[in-house]
């Protein structure tokens, strides 16, 4: 099992990246400031973005991966998690990120970007053509 680390830890970081200029763009455009508290509405639209956006970039990151697409999906995500969580703590933020969406929403919408990548990976290993069996 070759894992392509490489690509992993772009996905990861290319899942952020986009993550962060769409959802806080697109709040920041409707006026919305999520710093003061994240409403049941708003937690839907983080958690619809990042499960989309973590599929969509192990899908597409996916296409030249050989095997193991859901365990690349699922590092893909984690690599992607655990920078964020590393900015939230890092910048002493992380008070305030659970104040604002609660412990079990911040969880869960963490989770949410892992099950993308994953399902992601699964989307890619099922649009692979099937071996020719002789």
């Amino acid at each position: 099992m070759r894992i392509h680390w490489l690509r992993v830890l772009v996905g990861g970081l290319l899942i952020e990246v986009v993550l962060a200029i769409v959802l806080l763009g697109g709040f920041a455009a409707a006026g919305v400031d999520i710093a003061k508290g994240v409403s049941t509405a708003s937690a839907v639209i983080i958690g619809i973005g990042c499960f989309a956006v973590a599929f969509l970039i192990v899908l597409w990151l996916g296409r030249a991966i050989q095997s193991q697409l859901v365990l690349h999906g699922f590092l893909m995500g984690l690599v992607a998690t655990l920078i964020y969580v590393g900015l939230v703590a890092g910048s002493g933020q992380m008070s305030t990120a659970l104040d604002a969406y609660g412990p079990v929403t911040f969880v869960a919408l963490n989770a949410v970007r892992l099950a993308g990548a994953m399902f992601g990976g699964v989307a890619c290993e099922r649009r692979r053509p099937a071996p020719a069996i002789l």
